[in-house]
């Protein structure tokens, strides 16, 4: 009797041999990427200074490995001047609206307009983020920090985050005369990221 299951449409011959004939090299690669994620948060609970329940249970969340990349692209892209911020903030901003645009893009992302206007830099937020540099390079504002932030996390996440990393010792966290918070690196966090990745690189390349 002919065969009446239904058949899918024929695979080529090397289909198979295409999909896993670099499985080894993918699995290494694999391992390298979760070497790196485990040692990260390892490394970083490690070097805080508060070994409380509370701060570490916050230091192993994805949002404080998330600062810990931000902190160390400020550092390593030289971040300096108040121009070279205001730079950052424009493709900051560029970048939301692109984003905007892509509907289905923020789906995949889990991100609403409201919350990606937000996180914009305005004429309004703008001048104080550059001013908080101008008097003290490094200082941003713990609501400007959430718009950088803003597409990974949302602003309550990022305040959780700033304080378990403050009361690490990774972050300076001060109250300002007008009632905002100001928050500017230690630099162990950063440091802690950039050794890490490095290393991470150099097992990659063995």
């Amino acid at each position: 009797m002919e065969d009446r299951v239904p058949r899918g449409p024929a695979k080529s011959a090397d289909s198979s041999s295409f999909a896993f004939s670099d499985a080894a090299s993918d699995i290494a690669f694999l391992e390298r990427i979760r070497w790196f994620r485990m040692s990260l948060i390892e490394r970083i609970c490690t070097s805080s200074t508060s070994q409380s329940d509370k701060v570490l249970v916050h230091l192993r969340q994805e949002p404080t490995s998330q600062m810990a990349e931000f902190f160390y692209l400020l550092d390593c892209q030289q971040i300096r001047t108040v121009g070279q911020l205001q730079r950052l903030a424009e493709l900051h901003n560029a970048y939301v609206v692109a984003v905007t645009k892509d509907k289905s893009k923020m789906r995949r992302l889990g991100l609403t307009s409201d919350r990606l206007l937000d996180a914009m830099f305005t004429s309004d937020t703008m001048p104080r983020l550059l001013q908080n540099w101008q008097e003290e390079p490094g200082a941003i504002d713990q609501s400007n920090l959430a718009r950088f932030l803003g597409v990974v996390m949302s602003p309550e996440t990022c305040r959780k985050t700033v304080v378990a990393c403050a009361e690490a010792g990774f972050l300076v966290r001060r109250k300002s005369p007008y009632g905002t918070f100001i928050v500017k690196s230690a630099g162990d966090l950063e440091r802690v990221f950039g050794s890490t990745l490095r290393e991470a690189r150099s097992r990659n390349s063995k």
